[in-house]
């Protein structure tokens, strides 16, 4: 089973400040914390990193503090300026540190055993050109622009949320400005020119607002004309009194509508128990209102009168009918199973209490669960018997 192991990178860390008030050590403090823990750094790759540098570059420092960077410089250890608040420099510490630990995973492997055994298998073959014709290598547009920004290091694009929290209270989510429009004065619009690949202005009519000035005109002269008012005057007196009758009797359904729900009457407005007086003075009441009672017939309460009646003369003819062995109604039906072949009432109820003592053992057989318990033996054997100590004997 073969082991990937990382070999270590050392990155050290300085504010290149001279006084205390950036990170509370000065750089020769720094400075001396890293001479003492340098024998750590023996044989293995080292970074320096100046950071701060948008407080003051290391080429504004004092000529004594400089030196200490020229130091690190002519040993071969490099000094990259970096600023965690603008990220200038950081991106640059990242190629920096992995082309270290490539150089330093080959420098051990040519020092192995091994290498020359891989050495001998290697060829590198170096095609000859065919002609004078250039072929630079193909790069895409977007892998050189960010190779770019990453030689220049140009700080990244802001955020939504860094914009919220550099704003505060002013900040307001604006999601247009985003939009990839044509004309960039139209990212604002309610509706803009272009709208999922469609051109909204192929789908407005230009002459709208011409056509509704001439439909407001053509309204307005209408109502002038009088073509809306209503011609109630040129009516005459035989409608106006129908339409008189006709509101006196809604007024008067309302009334009695409100009547029935202040009584909590639930069901028809005219029950089939109602009696004969009221049926004749709701016929009064609505012949003084000017309807014509004189055909009833096809009233509710008057149908649903004649299907009561019908009814009750059924079960009378029913009752009173003798029975046959064809026909036998509901009153002349079979006595019920439980007092057929009985002689008298004693002998009925010694049959209930038989059929309860035979139901009782199914009882209590359907009432069990699966969580009561169940002894298949009344009396097992060995729980009665032999010697038992004093206390109970109930088994259970």
């Amino acid at each position: 089973m073969s082991q990937c192991h990382l070999e270590p990178l050392f990155v050290y860390l300085l504010a290149a400040t001279p006084s205390r008030s950036q990170c509370g050590h000065t750089l020769q403090e720094q400075l001396e914390l890293f001479n003492n823990i340098r024998p750590l750094f023996t044989n293995k790759p080292l970074i320096i990193v100046a950071n701060k540098c948008d407080v003051k570059k290391i080429s504004e420092l004092s000529e004594e503090n400089q030196k200490i960077f020229a130091d690190f410089t002519a040993e071969g250890i490099p000094v990259i300026e970096t600023s965690t608040l603008t990220e200038e420099g950081v991106m640059q510490v990242k190629t920096e540190a992995c082309d270290q630990l490539l150089a330093h995973r080959v420098n051990t492997k040519i020092k192995g055993k091994k290498v020359h055994d891989v050495l001998n298998r290697l060829h590198l073959a170096m095609p000859a050109k065919r002609d004078e014709k250039e072929r630079p290598p193909f790069i895409p547009e977007g892998a050189l622009n960010r190779r770019k920004a990453m030689e220049v290091d140009a700080p990244k694009r802001k955020l939504e949320r860094d914009l919220e929290m550099e704003l505060g209270d002013d900040y307001v989510l604006d999601l247009q400005k985003y939009w990839d429009l044509m004309n960039e004065d139209e990212k604002q619009d309610t509706i803009p020119e272009v709208w999922e690949g469609h051109n909204i202005a192929d789908y407005i009519d230009p002459d709208i607002m011409r056509k509704l000035e001439a439909l407001e005109k053509e309204e307005e002269l209408k109502e002038r004309a009088g073509e809306y008012e209503s011609d109630e005057e040129s009516e005459d007196e035989e409608m106006q009194e129908i339409r008189t009758l006709a509101k006196q009797i809604k007024e008067k359904k309302q009334l009695m509508v409100l009547e029935s729900k202040e009584k909590d009457v639930h069901g028809p407005r005219m029950p089939r128990t109602a009696t004969k007086v009221e049926k004749k003075q709701l016929e009064k009441e609505m012949s003084n209102l000017g309807l014509d009672m004189s055909d009833k017939s096809n009233s509710h309460y008057a149908q649903q009168g004649q299907r009561s009646r019908s009814i009750t003369r059924k079960r009378k003819r029913e009752a009173s009918a003798p029975p046959t062995s064809k026909t036998r109604s509901q009153s002349a039906s079979r006595p019920p199973r439980d007092q057929s072949g009985l002689r008298d009432g004693k002998m009925v109820k010694k049959t209930k209490k038989m059929m309860k003592n035979s139901q009782r053992d199914m009882n209590r057989q359907a009432r069990r669960g699966e969580s009561d318990r169940h002894v298949f033996d009344l009396k097992p054997k060995h729980l009665l018997a032999g010697k038992r100590k004093s206390g109970t004997k109930d088994r259970r």
